[in-house]
């Protein structure tokens, strides 16, 4: 009977074992396959909404956001968002570095803006929706499509790109389409 409870005891033991490698091995299968799915252009909107003292207020935003994968699990992009309430068509852009770990996205930016997670979200072959934290009271909601006609030709010739290999060319701006800059 002593032998019993002691080899019940090992199969207990080593089943756990295995299935705590299987749980991270999927885990790391997932992160993978999302990196894989995010890698492009994605359109649509961002709206974040927030108490002042006046009451619940919010901002509208246009965005559009350009992810590429660099390995397995991370890479670069940038993001470009228009004002939807600006009378003057302000826009907003943005580098940032991303990754995926155990199904929570990173998105560092290259300005002072707080880092962002996102891990509650959707994300399929043409849809990435869900919320983001910035770290801030603001609840921030993104609808976004996957898009592969969105032309980046405009930004690529105001020199504001990146290679992947090279971060001393990081520029982050917000630029008003008055042409001055805005913080």
């Amino acid at each position: 009977m002593k032998k019993f409870f002691t080899y019940t005891a090992m199969i207990i033991l080593t089943m756990t074992l295995f299935t705590s490698c299987d749980i991270e091995f999927w885990e790391d299968m997932e992160d993978r396959s999302e990196a894989r799915t995010l890698d492009g252009t994605w359109t649509g909107y961002i709206d974040t909404y927030y108490y002042d003292r006046w009451g619940l207020t919010g901002d509208s935003y246009r965005t559009t956001m350009y992810f590429e994968r660099t390995s397995a699990y991370s890479g670069w992009g940038y993001e470009v968002d228009y004002d939807l309430n600006s009378r003057y068509s302000d826009y907003y852009y943005c580098e940032f570095e991303w990754d995926i770990y155990k199904g929570s996205i990173r998105i560092r930016y290259a300005d002072s803006w707080n880092d962002v997670y996102i891990n509650d979200y959707r994300l399929s072959s043409n849809r990435f929706e869900g919320y983001m934290d910035d770290g801030t009271s603001k609840d921030i909601i993104f609808r976004l499509n996957y898009d592969s006609k969105f032309d980046w030709g405009y930004w690529n010739t105001r020199g504001i790109t990146r290679s992947a290999s090279d971060s001393t060319t990081t520029t982050s701006t917000k630029v008003m389409a008055s042409g001055k800059f805005a913080k």
